[in-house]
């Protein structure tokens, strides 16, 4: 049975998510590079192929610990996983200062967000989707490290499902969710394995 597996991360705690303000350009608090590392730990083990990450500096840094046990696996660092509600100028920081976190990475062609809506959101998710499909062998495993918000589009892209206004999933920081695309006598067929599991954390999931 061949699977593509899809693991659709949000970031570490930042400042931003403390003060209420999770769509600027916003660093990890300790508290949140702490959840990274446990995230890492997480994945140690694990078979990881690729690794996407949104070129916010708080997925960078969460992606990061991600690497580090999986040095192999190609970085790329893609507009497409933008947070939905950033600021429709902005691409994230210079080149420069994410390669400093991931100097293997590779930069996509950058392009800003624009005014955007949740239909436009759910298609920029489908595209996404679409794009991790065309680029990976259908046996691999893929990382994917984005937002709060962001994720719940990618999920329902992943799933098929349609979007609907003011719906969103629940995503903690660091939150996993795993997508399987499972080939069976011939057929594809779609999984949610599970949704914001934290077990990483200690948490338990209410």
């Amino acid at each position: 049975m061949i699977t593509l597996h899809i693991y659709i991360i949000r970031h570490g705690e930042t400042y931003g998510n403390l003060n209420g303000d999770g769509f600027t350009e916003t660093d990890l608090t300790p508290n949140g590079e702490s959840q990274a590392v446990r995230l890492g730990e997480r994945f140690k083990a694990m078979d990881v192929d690729k690794i996407y990450v949104s070129p916010l500096i708080r997925a960078v840094k969460t992606a990061k610990e991600l690497h580090k046990f999986h040095k192999d696996a190609p970085v790329i660092i893609d507009t497409l996983l933008l947070e939905k509600g950033t600021d429709p100028d902005y691409c994230g920081l210079p080149d420069e200062a994410l390669l400093e976190q991931l100097p293997s990475a590779k930069i996509e062609k950058r392009a800003p967000l624009g005014e955007e809506d949740d239909k436009k959101a759910y298609e920029r998710a489908c595209k996404f989707i679409e794009k991790i499909k065309a680029e990976n062998d259908f046996d691999s495993k893929i990382c994917v490290v984005a937002h709060g918000t962001y994720n719940s589009y990618l999920v329902l892209a992943a799933l098929g499902f349609p979007t609907k206004e003011g719906f969103n999933f629940s995503h903690l920081n660091t939150g996993v969710s795993l997508v399987c695309y499972v080939e069976e006598n011939g057929v594809i067929k779609t999984k949610l394995k599970y949704l914001n599991d934290t077990s990483h954390l200690g948490l338990r999931q209410e």
